[in-house]
Parts: structure tokens; C-alpha cells; sequence
């Protein structure tokens, strides 16, 4: 890859939805997010609206539907316009009972069986890991796990290594990079092959813009673009899985 061509790369993990959570408030915003997104190299996004134990799945889905078509509206009110192929799912917080939800294939990445789950923010312990093992052998569903880096201060190291251990996909986060602390730490883990997935996890374009452009920047000066493009290769294969089933 030569450094003036534009890499094309896969998002997993963004929260442009207008309305749905803490992202992207208005459809406009959205499609400012999703433009950027495009001109960053985006040609693909998962929709990933966080869900909570407070509202049932229907509900979500209700809700995922009517702020899509407020996007939708206002995209076909439009002449013109670049933005990336779209797929859609979740950012689930875990829950023990989360295993016992009826609807939880709804929450996975479009036609997939790839669920993001954020783990808990609370101390973690041997019920939490089985908690995540279960998920996946009783659904057959394979979570992602949602921006590994924010975990350290929470839980114990060693589950922190059991889970990157694991053979579930492991998320950073883009905006770890260009900060000297964050960096340093990201870099640390993609060398060391803990990491499969990087998402933008972008919410609006003021205090987190989509950013994977200046991640991709960062890996090829470090001389990590073996790993770089391992990475975004499962990016695009899970995507791919997201619109055509997997």
C-alpha cells in the first residue's frame, strides 16, 4: 500500500443512528459522520446503538427502525452523496441473564452470528467469563469484544488474558491512536497479535469523529502494516458476513 493511496477499510463498531443512544442526535449529523467516514477510506459500517438490560429487544428494534428511516428520508431528500454500505446490529452490555433472551440473535451484526458486547464496567469475575463462554455455546453466537483497552482499569489482568486468550474476536478502539499513553498501549497489544478488530466506535463529529484514518496512519509508520491488514481483512470478512449471512 503506498501512503498517498487511500485505504479502504470496514467499521464495526459507530454510532451514527440519529437519536439512539449518546451518538449522532440528528439525521443531518449522521450523514456528516457517515461522509466523513467515506472520505476517511469507510466503505462499509455496522450500526452499533448501545443496548441495555432496560428496554426490551422489540423495543430496540422499534427504535433502530423509526431513527434509520429519519436517516433514510433525509438521504433520499439529497441530490447527491458518498457513504458507506451499511449493516446493522448492537453494542450490548453484558448481563448474566442476557444468555437467557429469547430475541438476542436480533442483536447480532445483520445476517451474522457476531454479537459486540461491551463487558461489564464493574469488577469482573469467573461467573462473568462462563457468562460470555455461555452466550456462545448455547446461541452459536461469536461476541466481539467491544473496545478491550477501556476494561484494564475494572477488571483483574488475568481475565483480561483469559478473554484475549479466547477465540472471540478482540475490538480497539481507532481513537486510542494520537495520543501519546493510549498509543503506546494499543501498539503494545496489535504487536503482540491481541487484537483482531478495530472500530471507530465514532458517536458524533465534535468530541468523537470517525478516526480510523489516522489508526491506519499510526500502524504504518510504526511498520505494522502486516498486522494492519490482517486486521482489517477480519474487519471485512465479518462485515461481508453482516450483509450476505455467515
Amino acid at each position: 500500500m503506498k501512503e498517498t493511496e487511500t485505504t479502504i477499510f470496514y467499521d464495526l463498531h459507530c454510532h451514527f443512528l440519529p437519536g439512539m443512544d449518546d451518538g449522532c442526535k440528528t439525521a443531518e449529523e449522521s450523514l456528516r459522520l457517515l461522509e466523513e467516514q467515506y472520505r476517511q477510506g469507510c466503505r462499509g459500517v455496522a450500526a452499533t446503538p448501545h443496548y441495555y438490560a432496560q428496554e426490551s429487544i422489540q423495543s430496540f428494534w422499534k427504535r433502530r427502525v423509526e431513527a434509520t428511516a429519519r436517516l433514510v428520508n433525509l438521504l433520499q431528500s439529497k441530490g447527491s452523496y458518498q457513504i458507506p454500505a451499511v449493516t446493522f446490529g448492537a453494542e450490548v452490555a453484558y448481563r448474566e441473564t442476557l444468555v437467557n433472551d429469547k430475541d438476542l440473535e436480533r442483536l447480532c451484526l445483520g445476517k451474522s452470528r457476531y454479537l459486540l458486547l461491551e463487558m461489564p464496567f464493574t469488577p469482573w469475575t469467573d461467573r462473568t467469563m462462563r457468562g460470555v463462554e455461555l452466550l456462545a455455546n448455547t446461541w452459536g453466537i461469536i461476541p466481539i469484544i467491544a473496545h478491550i483497552e477501556r476494561y484494564a482499569g475494572v477488571a483483574d489482568k488475568e481475565y483480561l488474558e483469559e478473554l484475549m486468550d479466547s477465540d472471540f474476536p478482540i475490538q480497539l478502539n481507532a481513537g486510542n491512536f494520537g495520543m501519546r499513553k493510549t498509543e503506546k498501549n494499543a501498539l503494545r497489544l496489535i504487536r503482540n497479535g491481541r487484537i483482531q478488530v478495530l472500530g471507530t466506535d465514532s458517536h458524533n463529529m465534535d468530541r468523537r469523529p470517525p478516526n480510523m484514518k489516522l489508526a491506519v496512519q499510526e500502524l504504518k509508520k510504526h511498520g505494522m502494516t502486516e498486522e494492519l491488514e490482517d486486521i482489517l481483512q477480519t474487519n471485512a470478512e465479518i462485515f461481508r458476513a453482516a450483509r450476505e449471512g455467515s
